[in-house]
């Protein structure tokens, strides 16, 4: 339900929902914010009528204002659209700051997120940034609308029904509230009502006519999403492009160092090159994905506010329109019929042409959709192929070198093997001749012992003659030769001669 509420400042008469009592609105005459307060009393409308009170300046004012603002509302609603090149400025802008912040930071890993992984995340700050842009433009359209909200369309005090007679006052209402119907949902589905009301004059018709409105200001919106949506969906694949190409660049290194290994010790530190490259790769989906997500909730959430707002219109539309509208009971001439209907077949063939356009439109977006993922998968399905290809080449080359590594390690242990062999031979001959040294050193060490007893026999003869020489003293010893006894032999037998 709703309620009049005077603005505090300007004193305008609003028109306010009860679930707003208790909250902030902003004025969207002065654009004051106060709080909401349900008045104790009803408040008696002393406004002047529209079309006898007002002076001749506002008259032609709103006489002009009028027939711009009916021209304007031929057309739909422009609703929350914004201009693509308006929030790429914006994006480009947004983007040069970004990376002026992060210039100084780029000996650290998140500098190094957006300035040493190549082409691709400069690419995903700049779609982020434009659909941040978006979001923003978006918001402040949708801020003024549902500040539009708050203006008593319909006023009471103009008449209690809306006949044949007293549309045309209501129509210079609004033609003379200070906003453009093609910036508000509400202004121009009211406007749209009221037009229709003033040429069919039929209650059900009108009704009929702002359901198809309702429709399509439905379809501006969603189509207002239109580039959110590429974006959000484009966002993730540069990312996984980035992985793509990290990972090629990754086994083209790593083959060309295979081609040149010699060793083990070249083909660990190809393998660490590798690794680090894949993890550059990997970092570029990561900074993708997340972008994405930033990009998406806010998204859902503002288009999930505009859908709001436009049961916020209809739900107006059906309580302060519809029901106040009231056919007239005179007959009307056949003549007037016929010019209604007329009027009728052209409004209906307008609206077909331009649901027909809406449909064509559709199906355009519809096609290239499916044109860009048919196109996708193609080339994800060629750079899958490949990459397996290189995979197997990579790992034909690999088992070729540990083929040849395991040769050699064999002959490397066949020659060991006959080493240890050899060294078991001369350690045996070792441990024989360490035997027979044994022997001889027992050998010898009896022989020593011997000679060690014959010094102790010559020490003592020594030391016995030391004794006689000391006991004979001064005495003259005389050593007398003797010749042995000679033996001659005779005739009868031998005989000796002593001296």
């Amino acid at each position: 339900m709703y309620f009049q509420f005077p603005c505090e400042k300007c004193s305008k008469k609003l028109k306010v929902r009860d679930e707003n009592i208790g909250k902030k609105v902003r004025c969207p005459y002065c654009h004051h914010a106060m709080l909401v307060k349900r008045p104790e009393t009803p408040i008696i409308d002393t406004s002047v009528d529209i079309s006898t009170s007002s002076s001749p300046s506002s008259s032609s004012r709103t006489s002009s204002s009028r027939g711009t603002k009916k021209a304007a509302s031929s057309g739909w609603a422009d609703g929350t659209e914004v201009s693509l090149s308006k929030s790429a400025t914006i994006a480009l802008v947004t983007s040069i700051l970004f990376y002026v912040l992060v210039f100084p930071i780029r000996g650290y890993y998140l500098g190094e997120l957006f300035l040493d992984r190549g082409w691709v995340p400069f690419v995903l700050v700049f779609l982020m940034s434009w659909s941040g842009a978006i979001l923003f433009l978006k918001s402040r359209k949708l801020a003024k609308q549902k500040d539009s909200m708050l203006f008593d369309t319909l006023p009471t005090d103009i008449s209690e029904e809306i006949s044949e007679k007293t549309v045309s006052k209501f129509i210079e209402h609004v033609n003379a509230l200070p906003v453009d119907p093609r910036e508000s949902f509400l202004i121009n589905r009211v406007l749209r009502g009221l037009e229709h009301f003033s040429v069919l004059g039929s209650s059900s018709e009108v009704s009929s006519r702002l359901q198809s409105q309702s429709e399509i200001d439905a379809t501006a919106i969603d189509s207002s999403y239109t580039m959110l949506k590429v974006f959000i969906w484009a966002i993730p694949i540069l990312g996984f492009i980035g992985t793509v190409m990290g990972i090629s660049e990754s086994v083209g290194s790593f083959s060309g160092s295979m081609d040149a290994a010699q060793d083990i010790s070249v083909l660990k530190d190809s393998l660490n090159g590798v690794t680090g490259g894949l993890s550059t790769a990997f970092d570029t989906t990561l900074v993708a994905l997340v972008m994405s997500m930033l990009v998406m909730f806010p998204s859902s959430s503002m288009q999930k506010s505009e859908e709001d707002l436009l049961n916020w219109v209809d739900e107006y539309c059906n309580e302060n329109l519809l029901k106040r509208l009231k056919e007239s009971d005179q007959a009307t001439s056949g003549s007037e019929k016929d010019h209604r209907r007329l009027i009728q077949r052209t409004i209906d063939k307008a609206m077909a042409d331009h649901h027909a356009e809406l449909q064509t439109w559709t199906q355009k977006l519809e096609g290239i959709g499916s044109t860009l993922s048919q196109q996708v998968m193609k080339s994800w399905g060629k750079i899958d192929d490949k990459i397996r290809t290189q995979q197997e080449e990579q790992l034909n080359k690999t088992q070729q070198v540990i083929d040849k590594l395991t040769a050699e390690h064999n002959s490397v242990m066949e020659q060991m093997e006959a080493v240890q062999l050899k060294m078991t031979e001369l350690q045996s001959e070792q441990v024989t001749q360490m035997e027979k040294m044994n022997g001889e050193t027992s050998e010898v060490v009896e022989a020593a012992e011997v000679l060690s007893q014959s010094f102790n026999g010559v020490q003592q003869g020594l030391n016995g003659l030391n004794t006689v020489l000391s006991d004979l003293g001064e005495k003259q010893v005389l050593i007398q030769q003797v010749e042995a006894p000679r033996k001659k032999w005779g005739l009868f037998g031998s005989s000796r001669k002593v001296r």
